[in-house]
Protein backbone atom coordinates (compact mmCIF):
# COMPACT_ATOMS: atom_id res chain seq x y z
CA UNK A 1 0.00 0.00 0.00
CA UNK A 2 2.80 2.15 0.82
CA UNK A 3 4.63 2.20 -2.27
CA UNK A 4 1.56 2.87 -4.72
CA UNK A 5 0.98 5.69 -2.67
CA UNK A 6 4.67 6.87 -3.25
CA UNK A 7 4.37 6.37 -6.97
CA UNK A 8 0.86 8.18 -6.86
CA UNK A 9 2.58 10.90 -4.71
CA UNK A 10 5.45 10.93 -7.67
CA UNK A 11 3.48 10.83 -10.49
CA UNK A 12 1.81 14.35 -9.20
CA UNK A 13 4.70 15.91 -8.57
CA UNK A 14 6.28 15.05 -11.80
CA UNK A 15 3.01 16.24 -13.71
CA UNK A 16 3.00 19.64 -11.49
CA UNK A 17 6.48 19.93 -12.49
CA UNK A 18 5.70 19.53 -15.87
CA UNK A 19 3.13 22.06 -16.34
CA UNK A 20 5.42 24.62 -14.85
CA UNK A 21 7.65 23.91 -17.36
CA UNK A 22 5.40 24.24 -19.96
CA UNK A 23 3.88 27.55 -18.32
CA UNK A 24 7.44 28.93 -19.44
CA UNK A 25 7.94 27.73 -22.72
CA UNK A 26 6.54 28.97 -26.30
CA UNK A 27 5.74 26.41 -28.94
CA UNK A 28 5.29 28.72 -31.54
CA UNK A 29 8.19 31.17 -30.38
CA UNK A 30 9.47 33.99 -28.16
CA UNK A 31 8.00 37.63 -28.77
CA UNK A 32 11.23 39.82 -27.27
CA UNK A 33 9.86 42.74 -28.34
CA UNK A 34 11.35 45.33 -25.53
CA UNK A 35 9.59 48.26 -27.16
CA UNK A 36 6.84 47.23 -25.56
CA UNK A 37 7.61 48.94 -21.81
CA UNK A 38 7.86 45.59 -19.71
CA UNK A 39 10.15 45.38 -17.35
CA UNK A 40 12.70 42.44 -17.92
CA UNK A 41 11.61 40.52 -15.23
CA UNK A 42 8.23 40.45 -17.27
CA UNK A 43 9.21 39.06 -20.54
CA UNK A 44 9.37 35.53 -21.42
CA UNK A 45 12.36 33.26 -19.31
CA UNK A 46 14.05 33.06 -23.68
CA UNK A 47 14.26 36.67 -23.38
CA UNK A 48 15.86 37.26 -20.47
CA UNK A 49 19.17 35.74 -20.76
CA UNK A 50 21.64 33.76 -18.65
CA UNK A 51 20.18 30.74 -20.06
Amino acid sequence: MKKKLLILTASLFALTLSGCLASTTSPVGVNCDYTQGKALWELPLDCQGGR
